[in-house]
């Protein structure tokens, strides 16, 4: 769900990329904020080049290898070799994409891309829960109000179902449900709050992000919103699967092996929303 919404390259390694090269800025070259009469349609005009090298408006990609093996003894290799192909493939896949879908929400940087809650918050951006309070239709306006117009149209929602379920029952104030669950064509759920896209995510050891709780034990960031197309996951080496065999034991071993990096080129749309825990 969230690796469809990213955006993806392939720039090679070490490579100092401008940020304007994927958030390029328009402008009106005949524009005069001076003299009304000196304006003009800007024909013939040439604009500036977009090309900042500076470290903050620049970007540079390194890589980081991720890789799935598993191994299968010479006698089940001899009686289901297609089968096994077959789940490998589809447990590989999924094994791959978890692993990249948790990089680019909670990658530190260290070995693996650096993800969209290793950023800071705009300031204001950053809303937090009293220990004393608890979610509510206010909280939903709150963030809300809190992501700039210009991010309006692609920013989502992102939390544990968890998370999500514990906005389920609760109205706006003329007691219409604040949260949605609709169903496509295909069949598969559509939640939205108040509108807007909720992407499910599923917390692994080490996330950042936790699940919503009225008592938490520890400060805990339970939802955020981004523009998902504003993050950057750069692959250098496509997915590549190799097979050998183990000559000590005849093991049948597959792997595969891809290289990534990413990050975030705009964090202006990022809204975190923390649990605040009690205070001794």
């Amino acid at each position: 769900t969230i690796y469809n919404l990213v955006t993806k390259t392939s720039y090679p390694v070490g490579q100092t990329i401008p940020k304007e090269a994927t958030k390029p800025v328009a402008t009106w070259v005949g524009r005069n904020t001076t003299t009304l009469a000196s304006s003009t349609s800007g024909e013939g005009n040439g604009s500036t080049p977009q090309k900042g090298v500076t470290l903050d408006t620049a970007i540079s990609f390194t890589h980081f290898k991720l890789r799935c093996e598993v191994a299968m003894t010479e006698e089940v290799a001899t009686m289901a070799l297609s089968s096994f192909e077959a789940l490998f493939v589809k447990n590989v896949s999924l094994a791959m994409l978890r692993s990249i879908e948790f990089a680019v929400v909670d990658g530190d940087g260290y070995g693996m891309p650096t993800g969209i809650l290793a950023e800071t918050p705009v300031s204001g951006q950053a809303l937090e829960i009293a220990a004393a309070d608890t979610i509510d239709y206010d909280t939903l306006c709150d963030a809300e109000a809190a992501i700039p117009a210009e991010y309006e149209a692609g920013a989502k929602w992102c939390m544990t179902k968890k998370t999500f379920m514990s906005f389920i029952g609760m109205l706006d104030s003329v007691g219409q449900p604040i949260a949605r669950v609709n169903y496509g064509i295909g069949g598969k759920p559509e939640r939205t709050l108040l509108g807007r896209d909720v992407i499910l995510y599923q917390p692994q050891t080490g996330s950042h992000i936790g699940n919503y709780a009225d008592t938490v034990e520890a400060d805990t960031l339970f939802a955020f919103i981004f523009d998902f197309g504003d993050y950057i996951l750069n692959n250098n080496y496509d997915l590549g699967i190799q097979h050998k065999v183990d000559w000590d034991n005849e093991d049948h071993r597959t792997k595969a092996v891809a290289a990534y990096d990413g990050k975030v080129v705009d964090k202006g749309s990022l809204v975190t929303l923390t649990k605040k825990a009690a205070t001794a």
